[in-house]
This record gives structure tokens, C-alpha cells and sequence, in this order.
């Protein structure tokens, strides 16, 4: 059985259509027009659609269009009664598998369905394979989310070349997992993986660590030693938090890049590096440059491929894999015998923005194990945005004082929506970031909601 959505304003087309793939054993939701069939496909994920190419108020190019912009795995077919071979063309290139013109038999919409169908099968499984390889060939990364298989495709692209790495991200995400992946997955894996974290270290020393130094170059250096580049040959050297990197060790660095080769402080003898460098960081390096903190030549050598690593409230998706990843972890170390997530500290943990993201995830699943009496953690367990379970409830209970006679829920989530847009000065991305939603989805809900702005392009006065 799949879930199938009609989208026809013609009520006897749109309800025979409907009757023969019940029939036929699926799950078929109906929609008069363009508008309730968005709505639908907004909540809820449909195998296939099949609609009206000229439906009242939103036709069925854009509700394609829109469809497509919060989901593109669903099988979408186009009616048209018009014939017209562009219209046909054009709903193909917004991504939909196949078009029927109309007057049409069932048995032949019924035909185009199962290969529509099949496709998708077909696909899902590719693509599940797919990932299966990548995530196996990355070890400990859990990942299925868009964002994080958008990741994996550009990892084991880059990985087997000796390209330059530049990994952003916020702190927590991950991107030293990415870094070992790379070396991991590259013709250096037998060499050596050496990391640093440039932030750790006061500046002196930094350069000490990274280029090595001779007897004598300062007081303490009582004894020759090697630094980073020099212990990383014919491997990986990892710079973790680069962007802190003082202009003078910059430069230096930036002549190992170009040159392959440095001294030693206070040395004069020139060594060779056959170094590949992955360099990692949180600061917006392109404002640095701006502020004179970060030499732009260097920015351009290490940005050759860029992976921007998603927060945690991006990739909803992977909270539940991620907690159970580390509660099998974390048991095992412990040698306590756990099961699992109650259903209230399930929807607590994907509630969560997650500020600090995998590392703030891990350190709260550590804790809820530690604190578990039985084999299941519980909401009480759990300590999330800084307080308990009971005070995170207590906040939320606070924002959502509801009238006595109830109230429909799409008004809270638009009354939500503008509320969050006015406190992001109206910036998109910010508010849905704050809401703990992807951008895409929270173009939808603008969408939906028909709210509008004159600050956006879309609403602003022609002239």
C-alpha cells in the first residue's frame, strides 16, 4: 500500500481517480485545489502526486514548484487537458516523473502510477545503498540527514585527491570526525593523522608546536624538537580552529602551503613537507579578513574545497540516531544494561535546539546514563538547555499560555512564525534557525501563512 494525494478541482475526476487506486489497495487523500493539496503535502509525506495542470488559485506548476522545495523524493504526475507539449516540458523540469493528457482511461493513469512508484522504490534504494557505503566507509559518523549525506557526497569526492580542506562550522559539529575521514578514505592513510588545536596553544608556542625549533632558540628549548609539519610527513596535518592563527604564524604557514618547506625556530637548515593540510574553524573567516584579523592569500589557499558542517538543529533527523549511538557507547562503558528512550525523553531530546550541538547531545547522554535507575531513560534523566527536564517543560508551559476554549493550532504556528521573524529583524534564516527548522521549511510556512514583508525582495514596490 503507498500514500497517494489527488489534487483535482473537477469533484467526478477527482473522486473516480480517487475510488479506483483505493481499490486497487492505497491510501488516497483527496484536495479540490492547489492550495489544500500543499497544505496536505506539508503535513504529511505522500509517495505520489498526481495533479491538475489548471486548478483555481495555486495551479499545478507551482504547487510542483513548492512541493519540490521542501521535498524531493515524492513521485508527482501532471493532468492537462490543454495538450500543450511546454506546459508538459516545464512541469518535468520542476521535477515531476511523468504527465497524462486528458481525456485518459484509468488503466493508463494506473499504468504511469506503478512506474512513477517503482521509480521512487527503485531510487529510495539506491540512495539508501549509498549511504549505507558512505557511512560505513566513515566509521562512527551517524548521519542520514540531507545535510550531512550533502557532507559524505563531498567527502569521498575530495578525499582521495591532496586538495586543501577548509571544514566550517559551529563548535560541536563534528569536523574533526570529518578531518579523520578524509585521511581515512585517502592514499595518505598509512601516513600519519597529527592535529592541533590552534586555540589552545599561546602564540609562541603554537608556532613552536607547528614548525619545531633547535636548542637553545628560547629559554626551556633545551633539546632539539620536531613540530606538527615535520611529524604529519606524507600524512595529514589537521589545524583545528585556524581562524585564531596570528598574522606572523599565518604567514609562515602560508609559505608551507606554497613552498613545502620551512625551518625550524631558530634554525636555518631548510626541511621539506609533503604535507596535505585540512584546516578547520567556527569564525566567519571571509568578516576576519574585513577586520584585517586573517591574510586573505592564505584564505584562498586553503579554501580549495570547502565542507560546511551542519548544527545539530539543521539535521533534526539525526538526534535519535546520534542518542542512541552514544547510550550503546556509554552503556557498554558503564556495563549498564539500557534499552533505550522513553517516548517523553524521546520527544524532549528532539525538542531541543542544541546550542552546543553533538558535543552538548553526548555530554546530556552520558549524564542520562549515569542518572538512569532502570534500563530506560526517562525525560528526568535528561538535563538539556541548562536545566533539568521539569524546567524545560516549565518554560515552555510559560510561552504557551492557551485560552480556555481552545484554539487552532495553524494559528499558533503562524502567531509563532511572525513572532520569531520580528524578534530576527525579520530575517529568514535567522528565524528559522531560532525555531529549530530548516530555511527551506521555513520558506513553506511563509508561504502558507501568506505573510510578507516589505524589507523582502518578493514584496518590495516595483521601482
Amino acid at each position: 500500500m503507498r500514500k497517494l494525494l489527488v489534487a483535482e478541482d473537477e469533484r467526478n475526476l477527482r473522486e473516480g481517480i480517487a475510488e479506483a487506486f483505493r481499490d486497487a489497495g492505497h491510501e488516497v487523500v483527496e484536495a479540490e485545489d492547489g492550495e489544500q493539496a500543499l497544505t496536505a503535502c506539508g503535513e504529511q509525506v505522500f509517495d505520489l502526486v498526481i495533479t491538475d495542470y489548471k486548478m483555481p488559485g495555486l495551479d499545478g506548476l507551482e504547487l510542483i514548484r513548492r512541493l519540490r522545495m521542501v521535498n524531493d523524493s515524492t513521485a508527482i504526475i501532471m493532468m492537462t487537458a490543454y495538450g500543450t507539449v511546454e506546459g508538459a516540458v516545464q512541469a518535468m523540469r520542476l521535477g515531476a516523473y511523468d504527465y497524462i493528457q486528458k481525456p485518459f482511461n484509468l488503466e493508463e493513469l494506473e499504468l504511469k502510477a506503478e512506474r512513477a512508484l517503482e521509480h521512487r522504490r527503485l531510487l529510495s534504494r539506491l540512495q539508501a545503498i549509498d549511504r549505507r557505503e558512505l557511512v560505513g566507509r566513515f566509521d562512527d559518523i551517524v548521519g542520514e540527514s540531507p545535510g550531512m549525506r550533502r557532507v559524505f557526497d563531498v567527502v569521498a569526492k575530495v578525499a582521495p585527491s591532496n586538495a586543501t580542506v577548509l571544514i566550517l562550522g559551529e563548535t560541536g559539529t563534528g569536523k574533526e570526525l570529518i578531518a579523520e575521514a578524509i585521511h581515512r578514505n585517502s592514499s595518505r592513510k598509512e601516513g600519519p593523522f597529527v592535529k592541533i588545536n590552534c586555540a589552545a596553544l599561546p602564540e609562541n608556542l603554537l608556532e613552536s608546536e607547528l614548525f619545531g625549533h633547535e636548542r637553545g632558540a628560547f629559554t626551556g628549548a633545551d633539546r632539539q624538537r620536531s613540530g606538527r609539519f615535520e611529524l604529519a610527513n606524507e600524512g595529514t596535518l589537521f589545524l583545528d580552529e585556524i581562524g585564531t592563527m596570528s598574522p606572523g604564524t599565518q604567514a609562515k604557514v602560508l609559505r608551507v602551503l606554497q613552498e613545502r618547506e620551512f625551518e625550524r625556530l631558530g634554525g636555518t637548515r631548510t626541511i621539506k613537507s609533503d604535507v596535505r593540510l585540512i584546516a578547520a574553524t567556527n569564525r566567519d573567516l571571509e568578516q576576519a579578513i574585513d577586520d584585517g584579523e586573517f591574510r586573505e592569500d592564505l584564505y584562498y589557499r586553503l579554501n580549495v574545497v570547502t565542507i560546511s558542517m551542519p548544527p545539530l538543529r539543521e539535521r533534526k533527523e539525526d538526534i535519535i540516531p546520534l542518542a542512541t549511538f552514544f547510550l550503546q557507547r556509554f552503556a557498554g562503558d558503564l556495563k549498564k544494561p539500557m534499552r533505550g528512550f522513553s517516548p517523553a525523553s524521546l520527544r524532549l531530546l528532539t525538542r531541543h535546539n542544541w546550542p552546543g550541538n553533538i558535543r552538548e547531545l553526548e555530554n546530556a547522554i552520558e549524564r542520562a546514563v549515569l542518572m538512569a535507575d532502570g534500563e530506560i531513560v526517562e525525560a528526568k534523566d535528561l538535563t538539556v538547555g541548562g536545566g533539568d527536564s521539569r524546567e524545560e517543560q516549565a518554560r515552555i508551559s510559560a510561552v504557551l499560555k492557551l485560552p480556555a476554549d481552545g484554539i487552532p493550532l495553524e494559528d499558533l504556528e503562524r502567531t509563532a512564525i511572525l513572532e520569531a521573524l520580528r524578534m530576527n529583524d525579520w530575517v529568514q534564516k535567522d528565524a528559522a534557525r531560532f525555531l529549530g527548522i530548516s530555511s527551506r521549511v521555513m520558506n513553506y510556512k511563509i508561504q502558507k501563512y501568506e505573510i510578507t514583508h516589505p524589507r523582502w525582495a518578493r514584496n518590495r514596490a516595483p521601482g
